[in-house]
């Protein structure tokens, strides 16, 4: 949900940094088959299909396969294709096989306003091919379709013909109202400022204070950083903005957004119920970077949880309906007395105007990128973009819109992972006429050939000066619940099995959100710091491989604190960058981002 994401920014992403909701850890070496690249089909826009059943880091390696690929800026096109010729397809299979992608399509709206499809790769495991109308969760994309839902609802309010009363003493519904007024009893943080302050456009711009705490989903996570004065990427404040729709418009919020959003624009292919497609043969299957099949991230349950943050699915037919709503300022363009707003324009304007600063300066490729309300706004290579990527286990999607420019592009991968994000820039550069960028321009870092995934994989650490028996017990946090930690001794009642294991090393059954187990490794040269791992881990396989494996998810830091000899507990640090905690100083559990008590 970055969702995902869950981390919208695209410089980031350059610069190996995953989002936070789909960041994947595993080390791939080797293609397997389920991603097999096979030849792409065009598909004119006259081709949407009918089908029985309706209901950064990138960028470097884009840079990598233009080296090494004969690319032309003057694409030859065909009658039915002016930007996907063979000399992209060349580009998008090299990338799929780097980043042992199985499937994924694209959408191209032209500055001309032709449209434009392509599908490369599998679906299923059997070998079925992606088409533009296959079905694949989009993640943190759904993150616009909350700015707007919201914006939607406000005008409901403004025009009298809202369903539910305000709160007692509340007499407006827009971005400054404060959510403690619309939430009264229900919303609260550590800090009395931020609780009483926090309005809709702090809540949707991640600058509320809070960390991203993917792993907790409770309302009593702690604010990280200095009200309004940091960017940090959120999905639960989009659960809580999610939830305001809901109550405020009488009906639940999936039910909102497909009656005030995807019905308008006919988006007949797009639902947030994952049980309303999980039939169709068109709803893709989904595979780890490891190339193993895994299961799609979330049921229906699940999803009603997590809809606001990721929950949309569609394909790049639908998508680019809405990416063309966005090039059209919120608005779909009929005659001059047939048009219809589907955005109020003000909520337009806010959601695509940055409001919190996600990277303070350009480097050459980037503009200083800022994040609206589900949008990240910047410049790329000189021209102004309007985007965002969405990310989950099995799920990889980017939009980007350049309205200056007149064109937008769409993708969607059943695939975790950013490689696929270099596509987007590809058909950009092409588009725009700009010349092939040379593998050293702006992108330092260095791409890691990833591997098959292993089970449990163990880190040779430095030797440490005490053991795992006097951390294993359980743990406590209000926010995260309890958990029990055991020494690889015990992993076999954690696990299920006993792989080799690191005597160092600890291990504990998850029963939140997001994975099924969390692996702690020493940290080399120190004592009582720890990678925090978190991870789905399928004892029995999925799909038609029923070997074990693992699908590693989030990567955390862990502290141990011992008093008077005794381990007392451990903080949970999940901030980026220097927090208020860490300038102020003092003991692990003064600075942590969560603590846990040892029960």
């Amino acid at each position: 949900m970055s969702f995902f994401n869950f981390n919208p920014a695209v410089r980031a992403a350059t610069q190996g940094v995953t989002s936070k909701l789909g960041r994947h850890l595993d080390q791939q070496s080797q293609t397997t088959p389920s991603a097999t690249v096979i030849p792409f089909r065009r598909f004119h826009a006259s081709e949407k299909q009918s089908p029985p059943d309706r209901p950064p880091h990138a960028l470097r390696l884009y840079y990598l396969f233009l080296a090494s690929t004969a690319f032309v800026q003057q694409a030859k096109g065909t009658a039915t294709s002016q930007y996907l010729d063979d000399k992209l397809d060349s580009v998008i299979q090299n990338v799929m096989k780097e980043n042992n992608i199985a499937g994924l399509s694209l959408g191209i709206l032209s500055p001309s306003g032709s449209v434009e499809f392509g599908a490369w790769g599998n679906r299923t495991e059997t070998g079925d091919k992606v088409t533009p109308d296959t079905i694949f969760g989009i993640g943190s994309l759904s993150k616009s379709f909350l700015s707007a839902s919201l914006g939607i609802l406000m005008q409901d309010f403004q025009d009298g013909v809202n369903r539910t009363a305000l709160p007692h003493g509340v007499t407006r519904f827009d971005w400054d109202t404060k959510v403690a007024a619309l939430l009264p009893g229900e919303w609260k943080t550590e800090d009395d400022f931020s609780t009483k302050q926090t309005d809709l456009v702090d809540l949707l711009s991640h600058i509320t204070g809070l960390p991203t705490h993917d792993l907790s989903y409770s309302p009593d996570d702690t604010p990280r950083d200095l009200f309004r004065q940091h960017y940090e990427y959120n999905n639960q404040m989009y659960v809580t903005a999610s939830y305001i729709v809901s109550k405020f418009s009488g009906i639940p919020y999936r039910d909102f957004v497909e009656q005030r959003i995807l019905l308008p624009l006919n988006m007949s292919s797009s639902t947030l119920h994952p049980d309303r497609v999980s039939s169709l043969d068109r709803f893709s299957k989904t595979w780890s970077p490891s190339g193993r099949r895994i299961p799609f991230f979330a049921d229906d349950k699940k999803m009603a949880l997590i809809a606001g943050a990721g929950g949309v699915i569609s394909d790049v037919q639908d998508l680019l309906q809405w990416a063309k709503l966005i090039l059209n300022g919120g608005v779909v363009v009929g005659s001059e007395r047939n048009s219809t707003v589907i955005i109020p324009s003000s909520t337009f304007n806010l959601a695509t105007t940055g409001h919190s600063i996600v990277s303070p300066a350009g480097d050459g490729t980037f503009s200083v990128m800022e994040y609206g309300l589900g949008w990240l706004r910047t410049a790329y290579r000189g021209h102004e973009s309007v985007m965002h990527n969405g990310g989950a286990p099995g799920v990889s999607s980017m939009c980007a819109v350049f309205p200056l420019d007149n064109f937008a592009v769409v993708l969607l991968s059943n695939t975790a992972g950013r490689g696929s994000e270099a596509v987007v820039f590809a058909i950009a550069d092409r588009i725009l006429g700009l010349p092939t960028p040379s593998s050293d321009d702006s992108i330092n870092s260095t791409v890691t050939p990833t591997s098959s995934a292993q089970l449990l994989p163990s880190q040779t650490v430095a030797p440490s000066t005490h053991t795992t028996l006097n951390l294993a017990g359980t743990y406590s946090n209000a926010g995260y619940g309890n958990f029990t930690l055991c020494s690889s001794s015990k992993v076999n009642t954690v696990t299920g099995i006993s792989p080799t294991q690191n005597s160092t090393e600890l291990y504990s059954v998850s029963s939140r959100f997001w994975g099924t187990h969390i692996r702690l490794t020493p940290v080399p040269g120190t004592n009582y710091d720890y990678a925090v791992h978190h991870t789905n881990l399928y004892v029995d396989g999925y799909g038609a491989d029923k070997s074990a494996f693992e699908d590693p998810l989030f990567e955390f830091k862990a502290s141990f604190m011992e008093e008077r000899g005794k381990v007392v507990g451990f903080g949970l640090f999940v901030a980026e960058g220097e927090t208020w905690r860490a300038k102020k100083g003092g003991s692990v559990r003064d600075v942590a981002d969560a603590w846990f008590d040892k029960v």
